[in-house]
This record gives structure tokens, sequence and C-alpha cells, in this order.
């Protein structure tokens, strides 16, 4: 009987052994596909994070490279800007030396006259008053020439009362035609570029 018992307990035994060593294989299984899922998780997350750092690095560096275009253009258009008002300064200052600044003068003096009648009032700078008493003196002897403050030259025309002006200064010429001005300083100084 003891022999029966002793074969009892070694196939318990036998069995317990089996069994643990069941449990271990099916435990390290499960810990390996545990592992190997955890592992697959944590390469799609590094590769999902690498890949909006990927992205973020990209949008960073097009709102750099967008921002330094902008920059770039912005102190263009400003560089054009100062060398146009330099051009139309130029324009200004030197108006009174063209060729054609005597018949400007003379045909300004004719537009006042139709404007005004016989009797006006013709203001320009000292410079110009000699040339413009000769130009009154045959095409609006009623008219009367003084000198006061245009800025550039040409003439600023008011009526014998006081009440009406017309500003045919060069200043107020410049302003006038200052779109077609800028098309032409743009065309021969920037061609090719827009306005």
């Amino acid at each position: 009987m003891e022999d029966a018992v002793e074969r009892i307990i070694e196939k318990i035994r036998e069995d317990v052994r089996w069994k643990i060593e069941e449990i271990e294989r099916d435990a390290k299984q499960k810990i390996e596909r545990i592992k190997s899922e955890e592992y697959a998780r944590w390469e799609r997350e590094r590769e999902k994070m690498e890949h909006d750092a990927a992205r973020e690095v990209e949008g960073i560096r097009s709102l750099i490279i967008s921002r330094a275009n902008l920059e770039g253009k912005r102190e263009l258009m400003d560089a054009r800007e100062e060398v146009m008002n330099r051009v139309v300064e130029n324009i200004k200052r030197n108006a009174r030396n063209s060729d054609k600044y005597p018949g400007y003068l003379e045909s300004r003096i004719r537009d006042a006259r139709e404007v005004f009648g016989d009797e006006f009032v013709i203001v320009c700078i000292p410079e110009d008053k000699a040339r413009v008493d000769a130009i009154v003196s045959k095409v609006a002897p009623g008219a009367k020439v003084e000198m006061g403050p245009v800025k550039h030259g040409g003439i600023i025309v008011r009526d014998a009362e006081g009440t009406r002006t017309v500003d045919y200064s060069i200043d107020a010429l410049v302003e006038r035609r200052m779109n077609d001005i800028r098309k032409m300083i743009v065309e021969r100084l920037f061609e090719g570029e827009y306005a």
C-alpha cells in the first residue's frame, strides 16, 4: 500500500510539475505576446511622434520662410517707394529748368484767363516774376502778378475778389499726374517688376 501511495504522490508531483511547466509556458507566451504588443504599440507611438514632429518642424520652417519672404518683399517695396519719392522730388526741383517750363506757364495763364476772364491775380515765386510778367504782358494784360510761396514753381491763380483759386503749381501738377509719373518710374527703373 505504501507503494501505491508513493505512486499516487509521484503521479500528483508529476501532474503538478507538468501543470507548473504548462503555466510557465503559458505565462512566457503571454509575456512575449504582451511585450510584442507593447513594443508594436510603442513603435507606432514613436513613429507617430516622429511624424508629428517632422510636420511641426516643416510647418515652422515654412512659416519662417514665409515671414522672411514677406519681410524681404516689404523691404523691397519700402526701398522702391523711397526711390520713387526721391525721383518725384527731383522732378519737382528740376521742373523750372525744363525747356517746357515757359510753355507750361503760358498755357496755364491762358487757362486762367478762360476761367477768370481778363482780370485775375497770378502768384509766383520771385525767381519766376520776370518770366511771368513777360507772358502776362502779351497773353493777359489785365492780370496782376504777385510774388508768393509757390514751393517748386508754377503759378497759383485767383480771381480779383480772392474768392476762387486754381493751383497750377508744379507740386499740384505732379500730384495730379502722380499715377502716370509712378508708372513711368516703374517702367524705367524697375523694368519687369509690378508697381
